[in-house]
């Protein structure tokens, strides 16, 4: 009789750590297409293409290709300014992580865009990364030899620095300039 209980008892908790994974994962699920759909918008919005918020993913995937290679994923424009080419890039800032998306033009020689997915630098400083307006100084830089961040831009490859917040300018600088070399590695 000993033996039934037992074998009663492993059935049920087998059953039971059963279903807590298998709603793990369909919460993982759930919450990672929410995050591709996000993601999706901001590259949509980068490029200025008009979606409406429920048709997101499949106006994303009639105007991009997805490539992978070597870890990095890709996104090829098809149709507004084709052969643009999107990806992400990161690096450590001065008190945090970096996260950027970057779209460079077709020919690769300057910046098609560029936006700042995640940071916690300084507010009113270095986050100031995060603005709209400073991202936005970015479209049509020249990435060759590489593109730098300065204090007064007077070259095609330079983009102004935000005062007072160098460390996270130098920062952004190296991940932006490393992202570029592996979309080189990868084209």
């Amino acid at each position: 009789m000993k033996h039934w209980k037992m074998i009663l008892f492993l059935i049920v908790l087998s059953t039971v750590c059963t279903l807590l994974l298998s709603s793990a994962q369909l919460a993982y699920n759930s919450a990672s297409a929410m995050f591709n759909v996000r993601f999706y918008r901001v590259i949509l919005d980068l490029f200025e293409i008009e979606a409406p918020e429920e048709m997101t993913e499949q106006v994303f995937m009639e105007n991009f290709d997805i490539m992978t290679v070597g870890g990095t994923v890709y996104y090829i424009s098809k149709i507004k300014e084709p052969g643009t080419v999107a990806f992400k890039s990161e690096g450590s800032g001065l008190w945090s992580r970096i996260e950027v998306l970057l779209a460079v033009t077709a020919d690769h020689e300057k910046l098609y865009g560029m936006r700042v997915l995640s940071q916690a630098e300084t507010p009113g400083l270095g986050g100031r990364i995060s603005e709209i307006e400073f991202q936005e100084s970015f479209r049509g830089v020249e990435i060759r030899p590489q593109l730098e961040i300065v204090k007064f831009a007077s070259q095609p490859n330079e983009v102004d620095a935000i005062t007072g917040a160098s460390r996270t300018a130098q920062s952004l600088e190296k991940i932006i300039n490393k992202g570029v070399a592996g979309m080189d590695k990868a084209f």
